[in-house]
């Protein structure tokens, strides 16, 4: 059994296969990120996001699992970086500022702390 199943797939009912499969798909996630040119576009933000959710939704995830599910991503280690990706680029589509408000005072706390 993997670590991010254990971490995060256990947690969502996945099973192995879909855990690595999801894991698989956010690290793709956060190259394609790293690779862009523009990230703060609108259109790159509603694409990245619809990736993201996709990805989450094909291995066994439902929308409101969502939530959670970023809110475990950061709090591993190997993920966090893909969650912040994630809720900034929700947030410049246009996206509901009260969904992933918990994981966004978090990641705006650690970045004061690390000022």
């Amino acid at each position: 059994m993997s670590e991010f199943h254990k971490e995060v797939g256990t947690l969502f009912g996945l099973s192995e296969q879909q855990a690595a499969q999801l894991e698989q798909g956010l690290n793709q996630l956060a190259q394609d990120f790293s690779a862009a040119a523009q990230v703060d576009d609108q259109a790159f933000s509603a694409d990245f996001y619809q990736k993201f959710k996709k990805l989450a939704l094909q291995n066994g995830l439902l929308d409101s699992d969502l939530e959670s599910l970023v809110g475990v991503l950061y709090f591993t280690e190997d993920h966090q970086q893909v969650t912040t990706f994630i809720v900034p680029s929700y947030y410049n589509a246009g996206g509901d500022r009260d969904v992933f408000s918990d994981t966004y005072q978090l990641m705006m706390d650690d970045l004061k702390k690390a000022i």
